[in-house]
């Protein structure tokens, strides 16, 4: 018997639409509106980028060398090219403001003359309410070879162009004029306090003592205990306690030493972007500067928090930076020039003799002659361990005995 072929039933990819009780199309859910509404925004935003696109290539082209199809278009989307060339406008401005804020500009010497005289009679001035308080920043130590973030040379301005800036060793850091100017004002009774973001320490070393200067970011000549309950809480050394860490990163403080107490890692007190700084030191901060009648900023461009905000709290601030910052207008008086100029004719002004920077006086500078001299007399080296080897910066190798 021949089997009868059964006819071929075509089937549908997409369901039949619900129907409603009289026949019609069942009401639309709020779910299929919202994603029939996103489809739609979707295609219209790729269609709007497109022609975007199109219009940019066109405005790139001299006017003179367009052609008929060319202009055409761009007529047709003329509210479109007005947009576009506006924005671009405001993008070249805004590019130019940046350029013209980063660049390092400095003043005349007739100009930081009668400047530092004015600032000289306000530090004068602020004397009789106990003396002024000055913030440094990076600037304050590029003369010592510590280089800066947001100058010409600075860390993250290299950085941008692909370019490394190399550290120095911090012991191997002199302290500059300024440095050694801050500690003949204060031996005058001008300097009240110091609050600083660096970590270099050339404030103490330059011979201000520990309780004159506010670490608001660390020092990288101290380390601490991690054990809550030990003894030793802060340790001060002559080195570098960074330089020999174990390991490299963000938020990692752990510098390979042992507490001599308790026996628990050691850790440095830098701190890092994103992390709080110390309350006690954050406190003291705020209090000489709600107490000084001046606060003189120098080498900073004021864009850390809340280092930034601890100026404000004085009656009145005076701004010594090569870069603009966001405070010149509020501020007093604005200096472009260099730290150690205004440092030295502040200091003659005010007839202040500076002192000469004494190594044998410096614990870190005895330190660093101590183990040159080592090096010298002796060639035999202890072998690097496996974690100094694996370390980014692995500390000065021991001599032997």
């Amino acid at each position: 018997a021949v089997r009868s072929a059964s006819p071929r039933v075509s089937v549908c990819p997409f369901p039949p639409p619900v129907m409603g009780d009289h026949g019609d199309a069942a009401p639309e859910t709020d779910r299929a509106k919202r994603k029939r509404e996103a489809k739609v925004a979707f295609a219209q935003r790729e269609e709007h980028d497109a022609l975007d696109l199109r219009l940019r290539k066109v405005l790139l082209i001299p006017e003179t060398q367009r052609s008929a199809d060319q202009t055409s278009l761009l007529r047709a989307h003329a509210a479109c090219v007005v947009s576009i060339v506006s924005s671009l406008e405001h993008r070249k401005a805004r590019k130019a403001t940046h350029t013209t804020r980063t660049e390092e500009r400095e003043e005349s010497k007739d100009s930081v003359a009668k400047k530092t005289a004015k600032l000289a009679d306000l530090i004068r001035a602020s004397r009789a309410r106990g003396g002024f308080v000055l913030h440094t920043g990076a600037g304050f130590s590029t003369a010592a070879g510590v280089p800066d973030f947001r100058g010409q040379h600075g860390v993250w301005t290299m950085r941008a162009k692909g370019m490394h800036v190399p550290m120095p060793r911090f012991e191997r850091c002199a302290p500059t004029h300024a440095h050694l100017a801050c500690v003949a004002l204060h031996a005058n009774k001008f300097l009240k306090h110091v609050v600083t973001q660096n970590v270099d320490g050339l404030h103490q070393r330059a011979g201000l003592c520990d309780s004159l200067v506010s670490e608001l970011h660390g020092s990288v000549f101290r380390e601490t205990c991690d054990n809550s309950e030990c003894e030793v809480t802060e340790i001060k050394r002559t080195f570098d306690v960074t330089s020999g860490k174990p390991h490299n990163g963000r938020h990692r403080h752990k510098t390979g030493r042992a507490c001599d107490s308790c026996g628990s890692d050691l850790k440095d007190v830098v701190v890092h972007f994103g992390e709080r700084l110390r309350d006690d030191v954050l406190k003291k901060a705020r209090q000489v500067c709600l107490e000084s009648t001046l606060s003189v900023v120098m080498g900073t461009s004021l864009k850390i928090p809340p280092a930034n905000t601890l100026p404000r709290l004085s009656e009145r601030r005076v701004i010594c930076n090569l870069q603009w910052t966001a405070h010149d207008k509020t501020a007093a008086m604005k200096i472009n020039a260099k730290c150690d100029d205004v440092m030295l004719a502040v200091c003659k002004h005010l007839d202040v003799q500076v002192p000469v920077y004494d190594p044998g006086k410096d614990a870190v500078a005895r330190e660093v002659k101590e183990v040159k001299e080592q090096s010298s007399t002796k060639a035999e080296f202890a072998p690097l361990s496996k974690k100094q080897r694996s370390a980014k910066n692995p500390s000065m190798p021991r001599t032997t005995a």
